[in-house]
C-alpha cells in the first residue's frame, strides 16, 4: 500500500497524519497531527481535518518568504530523509533557491515567477534533469500535499550517451591500473567486473567478502556530504543508495584469487586503506585521472567502469534481470533503459554472424 506523503507508520503501531493549520508569528507554517489504528483511518481523519482548517489553503495565502518556507519545510523533514539527501537539498537552497528568491513572499508567486526561475537554472548551465529536480524540492516545500497550481514547463531531456570502454581500451586501462600499484589495481578490477559503485567500493571491507561462498556483499557506502547547519563537509558512512542496492554478487575465479593476494599487502580492515582509513571517493577519483593517462585513453569519471561491467555484461549474453540485481537496481526496466546499447564491435560481430549464415544457408553449388 502505497502511503501519501504526509502520513506516516509509527514506531507504536499506530499512523500518524500531518496538515497545515494556519501560520506563526513569523510567518511559518504550523502543523498540527491526527492519529488512528489504520491508514485509512487517519486519511479520513486528515481530509476533515483539511476542511475545517481555513487558512492552510495554497501557499498564495502564505505571507512567509520562500526562504524561510523551504527552510523550514527541511527542517521538518531531516528526520525522514537521508544524510545525502538533506546535503542535496541544502546546497539547492544556498546555491541556488536564496540567491534568487531572496526576501520574495510566498503569496508574490506567480507561474511567471516560477517559470523565470526554472529558466534561471537552465541559463546557469544546469542540465534539465538536475534544474527539475531543484524546481521539484521548491514545489515540494512550498505546496506541501497539495498539487501545485503553476504550470511551469521544462525542455525535454535529452538522453545522454552512458560512458564506456571499448575491449581495447579496457585493457590498457587494466594494465596501467596493474603498473601503478596493488591499490589502485584492486580498485580497477574490482568495479570493472563487479560494477559496484564508486562509493560502495571504498566503504568495502574484507569482513564484506566470503572466500569460501565466492561472494561480495554490499552493506554500505561512503560519501563526503555537507555537516548538518554548517558549510563543510565531511566523509560519512551511510546505507546503500536503495535497498536493492543491498546486495550480494557472486565473485569469479580470478578476482578471489586477486583479493587473496592483495589481502597479503594490505593491513587494516578496509580493501582500499589511506593512511589507515578508508580511501576517500575523490582520491580513487583523482588516482583514477592518472590511470587513464597513463593508459592513454579517453578522459571518463570512474563510474564508467560500472557502465564497462554492464556493457560487456550484456554482450556476453547475461540476462538482464541478473545484471539488474548485481547493480543494485530497482528493475530490470532501468537497467534496460540505461545500457539499451552495445558496442561498436559487438555490432559487428553481430553483423558478421548474420551475414555469414546467410551466405551458408543462401550460397549454392
Amino acid at each position: 500500500m502505497r502511503m501519501a506523503r504526509n502520513i506516516y507508520h509509527r514506531k507504536d503501531g499506530r499512523f500518524e497524519g500531518r496538515y497545515a493549520d494556519g501560520f506563526n508569528a513569523n510567518g511559518k507554517p504550523k502543523y498540527r497531527s491526527v492519529f488512528g489504528k489504520t491508514y485509512n483511518e487517519v486519511k479520513d481523519k486528515l481530509e476533515k481535518a483539511k476542511n475545517f482548517s481555513t487558512n492552510s489553503q495554497s501557499p498564495t495565502a502564505n505571507k512567509s518568504t520562500v526562504t524561510g518556507a523551504v527552510s523550514e519545510y527541511l527542517n521538518e523533514a531531516k528526520i525522514r530523509i537521508k544524510p545525502s539527501t538533506l546535503g542535496i537539498y541544502s546546497r539547492y537552497i544556498d546555491t541556488y533557491i536564496v540567491p534568487y528568491f531572496g526576501n520574495t513572499r510566498c503569496d508574490k508567486l506567480t507561474a511567471e515567477v516560477l517559470q523565470n526561475f526554472a529558466n534561471k537554472l537552465l541559463e546557469n548551465g544546469l542540465s534539465v534533469i538536475t534544474a527539475q529536480s531543484v524546481f521539484n524540492f521548491l514545489k515540494s516545500a512550498l505546496f506541501a500535499d497539495k498539487e501545485c497550481i503553476f504550470e511551469v514547463k521544462f525542455p525535454k531531456q535529452v538522453k545522454s550517451n552512458t560512458e564506456y570502454l571499448s575491449v581495447n581500451e579496457q585493457k590498457r586501462l587494466e594494465k596501467a591500473a596493474k603498473d601503478r600499484g596493488s591499490t589502485d589495481y584492486i580498485a580497477v578490477m574490482i568495479c570493472l567486473y563487479t560494477g559496484i559503485r564508486i562509493g560502495e567500493l571504498c566503504g568495502l571491507m574484507w569482513n564484506d567478502i566470503d572466500f569460501e561462498c565466492k561472494l561480495l556483499r554490499i552493506n554500505r557506502t561512503i560519501q563526503r556530504i555537507r555537516s548538518d547547519g554548517e558549510n563543510k563537509t565531511e566523509v560519512a558512512f551511510l546505507t546503500p543508495k536503495s535497498t536493492t542496492s543491498t546486495r550480494e554478487i557472486p565473485l569469479p575465479d580470478f578476482l578471489i584469487e586477486l583479493l587473496q593476494n592483495h589481502r597479503l599487502t594490505t593491513d587494516g580492515e578496509y580493501l582500499l586503506n589511506y593512511k589507515n582509513k578508508p580511501i576517500e571517493p575523490r582520491t580513487l577519483q583523482y588516482r583514477f585521472k592518472k590511470i587513464l593517462q597513463a593508459a592513454d585513453v579517453k578522459d571518463v569519471g570512474f563510474h564508467s567502469c560500472r557502465h564497462t561491467f554492464a556493457t560487456r555484461a550484456l554482450e556476453s549474453g547475461c540476462d538482464v534481470k541478473s545484471l539488474s540485481e548485481i547493480l543494485g537496481h530497482g528493475s530490470a526496466t532501468v537497467t534496460l533503459n540505461k545500457y539499451a546499447h552495445s558496442s561498436t564491435e559487438h555490432k559487428r560481430g553481430c553483423m558478421n554472424a548474420i551475414c555469414n549464415n546467410l551466405v551458408e544457408i543462401y550460397s549454392f553449388d
